[in-house]
């Protein structure tokens, strides 16, 4: 019996294995890790080298020399509250300074300078921080004054001694509201006592010429027959009844009208004759040479109350002669400027 011939096993085909790479080589991953490093590093040493120019605080206590004079501004950088040092304040040659602690944060002030001339035009002036430059400060201004309807009467920027400035003057008249009625009430009652004084004199006038008419036609009833006499006397009745009732009527006709008179004089005198209070602002920002971000903030107001009633003419004569000029107001700040002296950056 023959042989089978061999057969070779079925082929299973063939397999290539390829090995995966991984996702960083180990030089990339230390190359990874030394940039990670770097940047925290740099993140670090900014925090720490970095000097924004903001003070130092301990417990919650601003750090800084000459405290007591020294004007600082407050900003809101990211999460934190911090304080800047925009310069320190001296004296104003005829003013009195003072310090006016801010109720809400002790670490910021205000300081109030009042001209001890009492016949100053200025009523006082104050300077206080900043949180903005001088023409980040004057858009606020403008776009607060426009809002609420308050008209600008003049606007500039100008240089002082190397440091840029913005200003914007402002006016505004308001009605006194605590004003009585004292005067209204002796108008009314002047005008009464003089309506009844008229009626007074009339009435008698009108009595006089009643009486006169009677005792003539009594007269004439004494020459004539008792029938005529009577006749005439009631006549002459009827005559003084009529001249009395004329009369009366007549006392109530220019009673009404001189009633109605003084009534309209007065409510035309009420709303032409108000008395007001006026007020000047002049705002000045000024850029601090400690900080180029904040500024020095100098506002000056002029203040006065008419002492009368007056009119719209009345009004615009009596705020001429209180108001300052505009280079009168720019004077005045270059004396205020002259007493700020700011130190060298801490």
């Amino acid at each position: 019996m023959a042989k089978k011939a061999k057969t070779s096993a079925r082929s299973k085909g063939y397999r290539k294995t390829v090995q995966k790479k991984p996702f960083l080589t180990k030089k990339e991953i230390i190359a990874l890790v030394a940039i990670v490093a770097a940047i925290a590093l740099a993140i670090l040493l900014f925090n720490l080298l970095y000097d924004d120019g903001s003070l130092d605080m301990v417990d919650g206590v601003v750090q800084t020399e000459n405290f007591e004079n020294s004007v600082i501004a407050q900003a809101r950088i990211g999460d934190e509250t911090k304080y800047f040092k925009v310069a320190e304040i001296g004296e104003i040659e005829g003013y009195t300074r003072e310090r006016e602690e801010n109720s809400a944060d002790a670490n910021r002030a205000t300081f109030v300078f009042t001209p001890e001339d009492e016949t100053s035009p200025i009523d006082y002036i104050r300077v206080s921080g900043g949180s903005l430059t001088p023409d980040g400060h004057m858009e606020n201004d403008v776009f607060s004054y426009t809002m609420s309807g308050i008209p600008i009467e003049a606007q500039g920027s100008l240089e002082l001694d190397g440091r840029d400035a913005t200003y914007i003057i402002t006016s505004a008249e308001y009605v006194v509201t605590d004003e009585t009625a004292t005067d209204e009430d002796a108008t009314d009652d002047t005008a009464t006592d003089e309506t009844a004084t008229d009626a007074t004199a009339a009435d008698e006038t009108a009595t006089d010429e009643a009486a006169a008419d009677a005792t003539a036609a009594d007269g004439t009833a004494t020459d004539a027959t008792a029938a005529d006499a009577t006749a005439a006397d009631d006549t002459a009745d009827e005559t003084a009844t009529d001249t009395a009732a004329d009369a009366t009527a007549t006392d109530e006709t220019v009673t009404d009208a001189t009633a109605a008179d003084a009534e309209t004089a007065t409510e035309e005198t009420e709303a032409a004759l108000e008395r007001y209070d006026c007020q000047q602002a002049f705002s000045a920002y000024v850029g601090s040479k400690l900080n180029d971000n904040y500024s020095i903030a100098v506002r000056i107001y002029v203040n006065g109350t008419t002492e009368t009633a007056v009119d719209a003419e009345g009004l615009a004569a009596y705020t001429e002669g209180l108001y300052l000029t505009e280079d009168e107001l720019l004077s005045c700040l270059e004396e205020v400027m002259q007493a700020i002296d700011p130190v060298a950056a801490e």
